[in-house]
């Protein structure tokens, strides 16, 4: 029976998929090589191989090899890729030859940051004519992003131990890691207290944004809890921060970003005791882009932004004096 196949289905993202597995001799070090993870070169062979309607690896104990279909299609395709390589490096250089592009994109979480980062590129770069700012409260689904080249400039955040999974083309940096704060009705006894121990919180009823993007920080938090002796009572699960802020103003106990202080609601914000729940925040980019080479400058600038927006949070900027002291 003759197969039927539609050849514009095939793309140069399948020709690099099973080049890179022919070439790494698995599909591991193919997805290495490729920035991306195992499962993904799975897939995107399994869907290949479906199209074609033919196998094109043999998959044996310690790597891959082609089958008579595989070898038939490297071969065809041998000269393609180095010819669309070129034509595409062409393209990115009169697009962006060694300067940043006229709009350059932001993969960015919630954070005080975020609203500095377009006035922060342009004064950085100013041929850039436009800042586009993609918000996004799953770090995951940032990073590709950069390593796919549809953005520029990537800002997330992590915690120690629970660190991000950063694809093989992507470089970060840590801007600065910084504390998490605690939030108290104002009239909750401790909140006459400069510094709360995170023990001395066992007994309350927590409150937590319960959506898959805080999935990470609510474990990061349990545990930390369950290394202080006890297991934290989540009695609330809101959607978001500013729901969350009602209910801390109600009774419960919440937690929150220095910087994000929220003044005059009723509510009090506290550092906790000793290095507890640091986050991180981390700077990527893909290093094969204009970026690499002007990281030091941005990097200096988006630190720089940080410790100025930190001054403005009254309670934040408190705790910084005090460390100095300590």
């Amino acid at each position: 029976m003759t197969k039927e196949f539609d050849v514009v289905q095939l793309d140069v993202h399948h020709l690099r998929v099973i080049r890179a597995i022919a070439d790494t001799g698995s599909l591991s070090r193919a997805a290495i090589a490729l920035g991306v993870t195992q499962p993904a070169v799975s897939a995107q062979l399994k869907r290949l191989e479906n199209m074609l309607g033919y196998q094109l690896f043999d998959r044996r104990e310690g790597g891959v090899t082609p089958t008579p279909m595989g070898e038939l299609l490297l071969r065809r395709t041998a000269a393609l890729l180095p010819q669309l390589d070129k034509l595409l490096e062409d393209i990115e250089q009169r697009v962006c030859p060694s300067g940043p592009p006229g709009v350059v994109r932001v993969a960015a979480v919630a954070s005080a940051l975020v609203a500095r980062l377009p006035s922060l590129v342009t004064r950085l770069w100013p041929e850039v004519s436009e800042v586009q700012v993609v918000h996004d409260d799953h770090p995951e689904r940032l990073l590709p992003l950069l390593a796919q080249r549809r953005a520029e400039l990537g800002l997330v955040k992590d915690y120690p131990g629970y660190e991000l999974e950063v694809p093989a083309n992507v470089d970060t940096a840590v801007v600065v890691t910084e504390p998490t704060f605690v939030l108290l009705p104002e009239f909750h006894p401790l909140a006459r207290e400069e510094v709360i121990d995170l023990r001395d919180l066992r007994d309350e009823s927590w409150v937590m944004v319960s959506d898959s993007s805080a999935a990470t920080f609510t474990k990061y938090f349990a545990d930390t809890c369950a290394r202080h002796g006890f297991s934290p009572s989540f009695t609330h699960q809101v959607t978001s921060q500013q729901v969350a802020l009602l209910v801390v103003k109600a009774g419960a106990v919440g937690l929150s970003q220095p910087i994000c202080d929220p003044v005059n609601l009723g509510i009090v914000t506290r550092p906790l005791r000793g290095d507890v729940l640091p986050r991180r925040h981390v700077l990527a980019w893909n290093r094969e882009t204009f970026v690499a080479g002007r990281r030091e400058e941005l990097i200096s600038a988006v630190v720089e932004t940080y410790w100025a927006e930190a001054r403005t949070a009254p309670v934040y900027a408190a705790y910084l004096d005090k460390t100095r002291e300590w």
